[in-house]
C-alpha cells in the first residue's frame, strides 16, 4: 500500500482534551452544514436491510455529526434504524449528550472509551466509522473489520478524503481558514472556541495538518477489499468503491455485511 501514516496530532493521547473537542466540534459543524455524507445514505440503508439490523453502533464518532447527518436520508428511503450509539476511545461528552438531547430518544451515547478493534460484546448491533478508518495502519484496520466480522451485523467504512494531493492541495490549504470562518457560528458559544481559533491559532493549526495527513492515510477500494481479506468462509458480503459527493471526486466506502442478516 502506498499510503503514508503521519501522525495526525488530535488523535495523540497526550492532545489535550480541551483541544481535541474544540477541533472536534468545528468538524461537526462541517459535516452538519455540508453534509458531505447525505450520497452515501443508499449504501448504508441497503446494508442495514441486508443485515437485518435496526441499531447502528458508531464508532469513532467524534462529535457525532458524520453519522447522524445521514439519518434524514435514511428516513426519506424508509430505512433509519431504530437507534444510534455514539461512541468514541477519547469521547466528546458535551457533544453526546447534545445530540442525546436532540435525538428524540433513538440517538445514545458510551461514556466509557470504546477501541473500535475490541468493541464490548453488548454494543451488538450494525458498524459505522465516518471519516475515521484512516486512523488505523493496516494491521489494526484488519483487526477492526476481524472484530465486526466476529461479533457485528455488519460494518460500514466512509472515507471523503483521499490519496490524490492535486485534487485535495487547494482544500487543505484552505481549513485554517475554513475553522476561523465558521468559529462564530459554532454553538453552543465559548469563549475557549475564540481563544484556541484567533489569539492562539491551535484549531485552524490542527485541522489544517490533521487534514493533510487524513488524505495521504485514505485506503483506495481495492487496499479495503484487500484488508477485509475475501475467501470462501467469510461470513460477510463485502463492496468496496466511490460515489459521488462534495463535487470532488467523492466518497470512498467498504460495506460488509453478514450473509442472511443477523
Amino acid at each position: 500500500m502506498r499510503r503514508v501514516h503521519l501522525i495526525e496530532l488530535h488523535e495523540l493521547p497526550g492532545f489535550p482534551s480541551v483541544w481535541r473537542d474544540l477541533v472536534t466540534d468545528f468538524l461537526s459543524f462541517f459535516f452538519r452544514v455540508f453534509r458531505p455524507y447525505a450520497r452515501a445514505a443508499p449504501l448504508l440503508g441497503e446494508a442495514l436491510a441486508a443485515a437485518g439490523s435496526r441499531r447502528v453502533v458508531d464508532l469513532c464518532s467524534g462529535a457525532g455529526a458524520p453519522v447522524l447527518s445521514v439519518l434524514p436520508e435514511l428516513e426519506a428511503l424508509g430505512r433509519a434504524p431504530g437507534s444510534v450509539v455514539l461512541t468514541d476511545l477519547y469521547p466528546n461528552l458535551e457533544a453526546f449528550r447534545r445530540a442525546a438531547a436532540a435525538g428524540s430518544g433513538r440517538v445514545d451515547f458510551v461514556a466509557e472509551p470504546v477501541d473500535a478493534t475490541a468493541v464490548p460484546a453488548h454494543l451488538g448491533g450494525f458498524r459505522t466509522l465516518f471519516t475515521a478508518f484512516h486512523h488505523f495502519p493496516p494491521e489494526r484496520a484488519r483487526q477492526v473489520l476481524e472484530d465486526a466480522r466476529r461479533d457485528a451485523d455488519g460494518i460500514a467504512v466512509f472515507e471523503f478524503t483521499e490519496r490524490k494531493l492535486w485534487l485535495w492541495a487547494v482544500p487543505v490549504l484552505l481549513i485554517p481558514l475554513l475553522a476561523a470562518a465558521c468559529t462564530p457560528f459554532i454553538r453552543p458559544f465559548a469563549w475557549r472556541r475564540l481563544l484556541f481559533t484567533y489569539l492562539l491559532p491551535v484549531v485552524p493549526a490542527v485541522a489544517g495538518w490533521d487534514g493533510l495527513v487524513s488524505n495521504l492515510r485514505t485506503y483506495s477500494p481495492p487496499e479495503l477489499l484487500e484488508l477485509a481479506e475475501l475467501d470462501a468462509d467469510d461470513p460477510f458480503v463485502w463492496r468496496a468503491g466511490r460515489v459521488p459527493a462534495l463535487g470532488l471526486s467523492g466518497i470512498t466506502y467498504l460495506v460488509g455485511w453478514r450473509t442472511g442478516g443477523s
